[in-house]
């Protein structure tokens, strides 16, 4: 019988791995796979076409922000006019991109299309992003943490060569209450679904109950900690979803 031997270097840039619960990681942050796989994951998330791993590393491009600098004639030598063209069309239609689009792009670990969402609800530009507002988002400890690193550490790097205006896509209503769903829906197969029709009728939507959440849907009936805190906060429990978006009709 043969037997796999585990490595120790990347096999990318030979830093030395570190394992994790059984999982090896290459640290280092100059990593060309890591690198490539960030850029790649920014391209798609801002949805601009033609930067696949070929694209990257013919582009040579090692930062994100070069991608907002690359100059015709250095595209066109190395991909063709005609694509040259159509890529940098697609890299200045992205330059609009809202809030919660353009943090969803960095690789921020936890910080994907559904946290970066529900932060962007909550405020209307990144300035406004504290410790208070991403718990008000209903985002975790280990995701606020994550993101509030990121803040201090690599967007003051690259702020200033970013050409976003890291504006949310809608204006914030400050007086939306604020909504938290426990347990299994009964009137709606996907909770997904509940949830868009919510944010529709003007409501914001919360992972966990705080003093600040509003309204607390439990249409399973079961008891859990969120209904808990609940009862404690004297926050209005919901047992039927329409009933809510019928008040909310009605107003």
């Amino acid at each position: 019988m043969k037997f796999i031997e585990e490595p120790t270097n990347c096999p990318c840039c030979d830093y030395l791995l570190e394992k994790v619960n059984d999982q090896l990681f290459c640290r280092n942050t100059a990593c060309t796979a890591q690198i490539n796989g960030k850029v790649q994951h920014f391209a798609k998330t801002l949805g601009i076409k033609g930067f696949g791993p070929k694209t990257v590393e013919k582009l040579n491009i090692q930062e994100l922000t070069e991608i907002f600098y690359l100059a015709h004639q250095e595209v066109a030598s190395t991909l063709g006019d005609k694509i040259a063209t159509k890529l940098l069309d697609e890299i200045e239609r992205a330059k609009s991109s809202d809030l919660a689009t353009v943090l969803a792009s960095f690789s921020i670990p936890l910080i994907g299309g559904t946290a970066s969402s529900k932060v962007a609800s909550v405020v209307s530009g990144i300035s406004e992003i504290t410790q208070e507002k991403c718990k008000e988002a209903g985002l975790g400890d280990k995701a606020t943490q994550n993101l509030l690193n990121w803040l201090d550490t690599d967007y003051v790097e690259m702020k200033e060569f970013l050409p976003f205006k890291f504006n949310s896509k809608k204006s914030i209503n400050v007086n939306a209450k604020r909504v938290c769903i426990t347990g299994k829906l009964k009137s709606f197969k996907k909770k997904a679904d509940a949830e868009d029709i919510l944010r529709a009728a003007g409501y914001t939507l919360v992972d966990s109950v705080t003093k600040q959440t509003d309204i607390l849907v439990d249409e399973e009936g079961k008891m859990s900690s969120k209904k808990e805190k609940a009862i404690q906060y004297g926050i209005q429990i919901i047992t039927d979803l329409n009933d809510l978006l019928k008040e909310k009709t009605n107003e």
